[in-house]
């Protein structure tokens, strides 16, 4: 494969796990409404996991911001710099790795964030039956 490939391979990837993602957020936030108490609380592993998914959304919009406006300040420079010297913001401009670390690192966290709400209402759930099958 060329590099190409291996970099669109990687988009739908990224792509693919975002959009699931965000649904399973959603969705975990959801299931988090059927442990609600009667007086409008919940138990602490469902604020853990409610707080995680939270974060997982926060870190989705900041994977999306923060690539933006590295890459519009990056990209704004070397214009500036290419006009300097050619009168023109037409030409090469290569990207160092750099770039797409803060994106990236929002991209795992994300992931991370996301499988930790479900662990939290993995452990309730297992609390749960852990209490009604001991005597």
């Amino acid at each position: 494969m060329t590099g190409r490939e291996l970099w669109t391979s990687y988009r739908e990837y990224t792509r693919d796990i975002t959009e699931h993602g965000r649904n399973l957020g959603f969705a975990g936030a959801a299931v988090c409404w059927f442990f609600k108490r009667d007086d409008y609380t919940f138990p602490a592993m469902i604020y853990a996991a409610l707080f995680f998914f939270i974060a997982y959304f926060m870190a989705d919009i900041l994977q999306s911001f923060s690539a933006a406006l590295i890459l519009k300040f990056f990209t704004e420079y070397h214009e500036r710099r290419l006009w300097d010297t050619t009168g023109s913001i037409e030409g090469e401009i290569k990207k160092p790795r750099w770039i797409d670390w803060p994106a990236f690192t929002f991209f795992v966290s994300k992931c991370v964030f996301l499988i930790t709400g479900f662990a939290f209402i993995g452990f309730h759930l297992i609390g749960m039956w852990a209490s009604r099958h001991n005597p």
